[in-house]
């Protein structure tokens, strides 16, 4: 069996037959040229698919850094977790680390042990310019390089299916066309050859052949008739010289026409026979490339050895029909480099000619010089991705509105913001993304309906549970002949607590003069009233000898006398204007706090040393002056182990500290209702200019009119005699002026307050 396919095989090789030559022809070519296409369009994909996906790897990677800095400068590490863990799942990350600046690991999600990383990429994370952390991804491109293997299998599978096909086809055609009409014409030669001249000659499918079929059987008939068919012979010549004249002349005067067109115009034109290389240029298709006439040969290799390689694919199947429209059209925008050694665009236009059984046999093109054009558009391109990345860097929210409140633009801010991509909020509806702000629609169509631009200043509103407040601007603008709201919105949260601090500081710098005014005015009758009560105090003990002998004198008995003042309770009286009068005094003590600059002598400290000192005498403190007892109160310490020391009046740092945790206490026992579990959480945290100690308690909160006043000297909401009103203004004035820091607190009702204290390093 094999020696029979074996010499089968050899049989098919050694037939010299036409058909079979051009079928091997055929097959050879078209083989080479899908090897060569398979091969290219393979590596053009693999290269463009593996540079898309690092590039477009490497910008999640940097989204992923600025995700991930707001957890991890708020210590909210499962959180962290929760977005690596999302991450991971990109089927080319394998292994993802956030660090700490010092290299401590905060999380790690590893997706595939497996699969070893062929690539690993770091970014720095920062918050507010302050470098907190480092995220590293492991990358894997295994699985992509296996999708492109099966990508190549599949494409060779279906071009060997097609190639099947069009072989198959082929060799019926020529079968149909070729080699069998040229077997009956053969048979019919051998016929004439031996003589025999038969009635009936058999009809060919293909004009060419059959008409050689018609010569061969009028020229039996000739032979037959000999002379007498010969005149008829001459005559049929001498009409057919005729009419090849003027078919010539015809030809001669459509050319004489095609050149006066290709002369006028200012396209160049180009005609080819298909399967051929000759190509026929005109002179305006050379000039278009800077060349005349004789400087290039007609061939089409002169075309395509200037065609850009990106597009010489696609001026390479101009050869083929599938490339043009059921009218035999087709038009395509490539590169040609010109004799000055730069590429420029062309349009080039092409028409394919089928003969009567609809094969194509030519085309004929023209190409347009379109480089102005081009460069027109890429200018274009470049203003528009300039605006838009002008549009994403901004600070800002940027939301485009249409008239029917649905979005229209949405730059990186505000996905940053909301989580949701641009693609996705496109064409939803404005309320549905930014449900706080829907009441501003009423606004939005004010600015479209009277195309002037609308300012919203200061709106607040709760977003996750907490106060925001924006300041919004309404721009209408046209946009391919649509009306659209441009908002611009900003949150000016953090710059309104900055000028509350800056009007707090300048209300407590308008007090201190007034506090220091009143402190000395105040002190002189106040000594004078203290000394008073002292001295009354003194004349009536009976201890004193001056005074028994005044008694004497006077036949007194001081005995008798301090026991009608115990029964009076004038003793009492006295005693209690001593205890308002040192009230009185410590209140002016405080007050000269605020007019005077400390010169307290600042030594280098522990932070975690002075915070467990003042947690220790809130403890001794409140034990004293009141029913609950401090250790009830759950104190949780997260101290950050790389605090440097400080320098500070240590004293200071401890009275402020102590203030803010009776505060704190304090609140937990007057809270209405009772807060179950009391917590008080002191953090402290390394930064790049000083130390930041925050004070949270999970007490009652306070309103944000008492927040704005809560600074304020002889501010208080404690029931009178418990409080003066001093202890925080005191606090605020020993952080701002004595040690050059910042003191602040952010709360809301039955929400806990939380106090920041942020110390810089000694200068």
């Amino acid at each position: 069996m094999q020696g029979a396919n074996s010499r089968t095989f050899v049989r098919f090789c050694n037939n010299n037959s036409l058909s079979h030559n051009l079928l091997l022809g055929i097959i050879s070519i078209v083989c080479a040229m899908i090897m060569m296409l398979g091969i290219y369009h393979y590596s053009q994909t693999y290269c463009t698919t593996l540079d898309r996906v690092e590039k477009g790897t490497s910008k999640r990677i940097q989204h992923l850094a600025e995700v991930l800095s707001i957890p991890i400068w708020n210590i909210e590490h499962d959180t962290v977790d929760r977005i690596i863990s999302i991450a991971s799942e990109i089927k080319t990350v394998t292994r993802i680390q956030v660090e700490e600046p010092d290299g401590k690991l905060i999380a790690d999600k590893i997706s595939d042990l497996t699969v070893p990383a062929e690539k690993v990429i770091s970014r720095d994370i920062y918050y507010n310019d302050q470098h907190i952390g480092r995220v590293t991804v492991h990358l894997s491109f295994a699985a992509l390089k296996k999708e492109q293997q099966q990508e190549l299998i599949r494409y060779l599978f279906i071009i060997c299916l097609l190639l099947i096909a069009i072989l198959s086809l082929t060799h019926k055609v020529l079968d149909i066309y070729l080699k069998k009409p040229l077997a009956q014409l053969s048979s019919m030669i051998d016929q004439l050859r031996t003589g025999t001249y038969p009635e009936h000659y058999p009809t060919l499918n293909t004009r060419e052949l059959q008409h050689i079929a018609i010569n061969f059987k009028e020229m039996a008939k000739e032979v037959a008739s000999r002379e007498a068919e010969l005149t008829k012979i001459n005559k049929r010549l001498q009409e057919n010289i005729e009419e090849r004249k003027r078919i010539e002349y015809q030809l001669r005067e459509s050319q004489e026409q095609f050149s006066l067109i290709a002369a006028s115009t200012m396209d160049g034109f180009v005609e080819c026979r298909v399967n051929q290389d000759h190509l026929l240029y005109t002179s305006r298709w050379k000039e278009l490339l800077g060349y005349t006439d004789e400087e290039l040969t007609n061939s089409l290799s002169v075309w395509l050895k200037r065609v850009h390689p990106n597009d010489r694919s696609s001026i390479a199947a101009l050869s083929t029909e599938e490339v043009y429209d059921s009218e035999g059209r087709t038009e395509r925008e490539y590169r040609i480099k010109h004799k000055n050694g730069e590429y420029r665009w062309f349009l080039g236009r092409a028409q394919i000619l089928r003969d009567q059984e609809g094969k194509p046999y030519r085309f004929i093109g023209t190409h347009s010089d379109i480089t102005p054009k081009k460069h027109a558009e890429q200018r274009l391109i470049s203003t528009k991705e300039m605006l838009q990345n002008i549009i994403n860097c901004m600070p800002s929210l940027i939301v485009g509105v249409t008239e029917q409140m649905t979005i229209a633009l949405w730059n990186d801010t505000v996905e940053e913001d909301t989580g949701i991509m641009a693609n996705n909020a496109e064409g939803r509806r404005f309320r549905e993304l930014l449900p706080e702000l829907s009441f501003i629609e009423r606004h939005i169509q004010k600015s479209l309906t009277a195309t002037t631009p609308v300012s919203v200043p200061k709106v607040t509103s709760i977003r996750n549970g907490v106060p925001v407040t924006y300041d919004i601007v309404i721009f209408p603008v046209t946009i391919s002949n649509k009306q659209v709201a441009v908002l611009r919105i900003d949150d000016i949260t953090e710059r309104l607590r900055m000028e509350e601090r800056i009007i707090q500081t300048e209300k407590m710098a308008s007090i201190s003069g007034l506090a220091a005014g009143m402190a000395h005015e105040i002190n002189n009758p106040l000594g004078g009233i203290l000394q008073g009560v002292q001295n009354i105090q003194r004349r009536l003990s009976p201890d004193l000898a001056p005074n028994v002998l005044k008694a004497d004198e006077l036949d007194i008995s001081l005995e008798k006398m301090n026991a009608y003042m115990e029964q009076r309770e004038i003793f009492g009286l006295l005693d209690g204007v001593t205890e308002c009068g040192k009230r009185a005094a410590s209140i002016v003590a405080n007050m000269l706090e605020f007019s005077r600059s400390s010169d307290t002598k600042r030594t280098p400290c522990c932070v975690h040393n002075v915070i467990e000192k003042s947690i220790e005498l809130a403890a001794n403190d409140y034990q004293l002056k009141t029913q609950q007892k401090f250790d009830q109160i759950e104190i949780i310490r997260e101290y950050d182990d790389t605090v440097s020391q400080i320098s500070c009046a240590q004293q200071e740092i401890e009275q402020v500290l102590l203030n803010l945790l009776k505060n704190a206490a304090q609140a937990f026992a007057t809270a209405k209702p009772t807060i179950e579990k009391p917590t008080i959480v002191i953090t402290t945290q390394q930064s790049a200019s000083g130390v930041m100690i925050t004070v949270a308690d999970n007490g009652p909160g306070m309103n944000d009119d008492i927040r704005k006043r809560v600074f304020e000297p002889f501010y208080t909401t404690k029931p009178i005699g418990d409080g003066t009103g001093l202890g925080l203004s005191v606090s605020y004035f020993i952080i701002t002026n004595n040690h050059s820091g910042t003191i602040s607190v952010t709360a809301a009702e039955n929400q806990g307050s939380k106090f920041t204290i942020h110390l810089p390093h000694a200068m």
